[in-house]
Protein backbone atom coordinates (compact mmCIF):
# COMPACT_ATOMS: atom_id res chain seq x y z
CA UNK A 1 0.00 0.00 0.00
CA UNK A 2 1.71 3.39 -1.17
CA UNK A 3 1.44 6.39 1.47
CA UNK A 4 0.66 9.66 -0.21
CA UNK A 5 3.53 11.80 0.94
CA UNK A 6 1.25 14.53 1.56
CA UNK A 7 -0.55 13.13 3.93
CA UNK A 8 2.71 11.67 5.80
CA UNK A 9 3.63 15.96 5.79
CA UNK A 10 0.34 17.09 7.38
CA UNK A 11 0.14 13.45 10.12
CA UNK A 12 3.86 13.83 10.80
CA UNK A 13 3.38 15.96 14.25
CA UNK A 14 1.22 13.07 15.38
CA UNK A 15 3.57 10.27 13.98
CA UNK A 16 6.06 11.87 15.80
CA UNK A 17 4.10 11.21 19.06
CA UNK A 18 2.83 8.05 17.71
CA UNK A 19 6.65 6.53 17.88
CA UNK A 20 5.95 4.16 20.77
CA UNK A 21 2.54 2.79 20.01
CA UNK A 22 4.17 2.22 15.98
CA UNK A 23 6.94 0.32 18.28
CA UNK A 24 4.43 -1.82 20.29
CA UNK A 25 2.23 -2.96 17.24
CA UNK A 26 5.15 -3.54 15.08
CA UNK A 27 5.99 -5.81 18.52
CA UNK A 28 2.57 -7.63 18.04
CA UNK A 29 3.28 -8.23 14.08
CA UNK A 30 6.91 -9.79 14.77
CA UNK A 31 5.25 -12.36 17.50
CA UNK A 32 2.53 -13.19 15.13
CA UNK A 33 5.85 -14.24 12.26
CA UNK A 34 5.84 -10.79 10.06
CA UNK A 35 9.57 -10.21 9.85
CA UNK A 36 10.40 -6.69 11.19
CA UNK A 37 10.60 -4.46 8.29
CA UNK A 38 6.77 -5.50 6.80
CA UNK A 39 5.67 -5.09 11.10
CA UNK A 40 7.33 -1.80 10.47
CA UNK A 41 5.23 -0.53 8.09
CA UNK A 42 2.13 -2.20 8.85
CA UNK A 43 2.59 -0.39 12.41
CA UNK A 44 2.56 3.05 11.16
CA UNK A 45 -0.10 2.47 8.00
CA UNK A 46 -2.12 1.06 11.02
CA UNK A 47 -1.72 4.44 12.88
CA UNK A 48 -2.15 6.33 10.23
CA UNK A 49 -5.30 4.38 9.20
CA UNK A 50 -6.68 5.44 12.74
CA UNK A 51 -5.47 8.73 12.57
CA UNK A 52 -7.31 9.75 9.57
CA UNK A 53 -10.71 7.77 10.52
CA UNK A 54 -10.46 9.67 13.78
CA UNK A 55 -10.25 13.10 11.92
CA UNK A 56 -13.49 11.86 9.95
CA UNK A 57 -15.57 10.41 11.72
CA UNK A 58 -14.84 13.41 14.56
CA UNK A 59 -18.10 15.08 13.06
CA UNK A 60 -20.63 12.03 13.11
CA UNK A 61 -23.06 11.98 15.51
CA UNK A 62 -22.93 10.69 19.09
CA UNK A 63 -24.91 8.25 20.94
CA UNK A 64 -26.23 11.26 23.04
CA UNK A 65 -27.09 13.34 19.96
CA UNK A 66 -28.77 9.61 18.69
CA UNK A 67 -31.03 9.48 21.54
CA UNK A 68 -31.97 12.84 21.82
CA UNK A 69 -33.18 12.55 17.84
CA UNK A 70 -34.97 9.65 18.52
CA UNK A 71 -36.99 11.97 21.73
CA UNK A 72 -38.01 14.45 19.21
CA UNK A 73 -38.94 11.91 16.45
CA UNK A 74 -41.66 10.24 19.34
CA UNK A 75 -42.60 13.86 20.52
CA UNK A 76 -43.92 14.20 16.64
CA UNK A 77 -45.51 11.11 16.56
CA UNK A 78 -47.48 12.01 19.50
CA UNK A 79 -47.87 14.49 18.40
CA UNK A 80 -49.57 13.51 15.01
CA UNK A 81 -51.43 11.19 17.05
CA UNK A 82 -52.74 14.05 19.32
CA UNK A 83 -54.04 15.94 16.09
CA UNK A 84 -56.50 13.29 14.64
CA UNK A 85 -56.59 11.01 11.79
CA UNK A 86 -55.49 11.34 8.74
CA UNK A 87 -58.05 12.46 6.30
CA UNK A 88 -58.64 10.46 2.92
CA UNK A 89 -58.11 11.82 -0.58
CA UNK A 90 -60.87 13.55 -1.52
CA UNK A 91 -60.15 12.89 -5.13
CA UNK A 92 -60.02 9.09 -4.54
CA UNK A 93 -63.79 9.59 -3.26
CA UNK A 94 -64.96 11.53 -5.65
CA UNK A 95 -63.26 8.28 -8.41
CA UNK A 96 -65.04 5.91 -6.34
CA UNK A 97 -68.23 7.73 -6.41
CA UNK A 98 -68.18 8.07 -9.93
CA UNK A 99 -67.20 4.33 -10.67
CA UNK A 100 -70.54 3.96 -8.66
CA UNK A 101 -72.78 6.12 -10.82
CA UNK A 102 -71.37 4.47 -13.96
CA UNK A 103 -71.94 0.82 -12.85
CA UNK A 104 -75.43 2.28 -11.64
CA UNK A 105 -76.30 3.84 -14.82
CA UNK A 106 -74.61 0.90 -16.47
CA UNK A 107 -77.67 -1.91 -15.00
CA UNK A 108 -80.51 0.85 -15.16
CA UNK A 109 -79.56 0.81 -19.16
CA UNK A 110 -79.63 -2.99 -19.02
CA UNK A 111 -82.33 -3.56 -16.97
CA UNK A 112 -84.89 -1.19 -18.92
CA UNK A 113 -83.54 -2.48 -22.74
CA UNK A 114 -85.94 -4.40 -24.45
Amino acid sequence: MGINVLWLQRLWPLLRQSGPLITRLADAYVKRGADKKTAETLAETAVILDQILDERLRGLAQAEEVETLRQEIQALRQELARLGPRRRNPYLIILVLGQLLTLVFVILLWTHLP
